[in-house]
């Protein structure tokens, strides 16, 4: 049976050979992102540590080798920059006038969930050694300027056929 760790490591390989992540991090981050498998040696990434993806198991267990299911969770964060290298706070689609509505977004939420989208499309193709059984999207809604984060909770299958 391959192991959890190798999956995860699987999962991390396959995002960070994929090219279209490593554009759209660049792009909007000024850097390549950052894959990391297992807990960060100085706690929860940061700022700092922008763009990254996290890679753990959701939760831990001494049975977590035995069971043929288990969850992998993916924290995409990062602080996004705009095309001078500045902080994107939000994006004002609209500007309220006496006269009409307007519109705000935050600025940063929107660039990360679709860094998450694109980290996901890599890992559903991805041969990581267990099979996709289903796949469930967090958004944080509530900024923590200037770094944003979104989820991902992957629950994979390993039949004892397959191995």
């Amino acid at each position: 049976m391959i192991s959890h760790r190798r999956i995860m490591k699987n999962i991390g390989e396959a995002v960070r050979s994929s090219e279209n992540v490593r554009r759209f991090c660049v792009d909007n981050f000024g850097r390549g992102l950052d894959v990391h498998v297992g807990a960060y040696p100085d706690g929860i990434p940061g700022v700092e540590d922008s763009p990254f993806l996290w890679i753990q198991p959701k939760d831990e267990s001494e049975d977590v080798k035995t069971d043929e299911t288990f969850t992998v969770r993916l924290v995409v964060g990062g602080a996004v920059k705009g095309p001078e290298g500045e902080s994107v706070i939000e994006n004002v689609l609209a500007v309220r006038t006496a006269e009409s509505n307007g519109l705000t977004v935050n600025g940063g939420n929107e660039i990360v969930e679709d860094l998450r989208d694109l980290v996901l499309e890599v890992v559903r193709g991805a041969k990581v050694g267990a099979i996709v059984a289903k796949i469930r999207r967090d958004e944080n809604d509530i900024s923590h300027f200037p770094l944003e984060w979104a989820n991902v909770y992957i629950d994979y299958f390993e039949p004892e056929a397959l191995n």
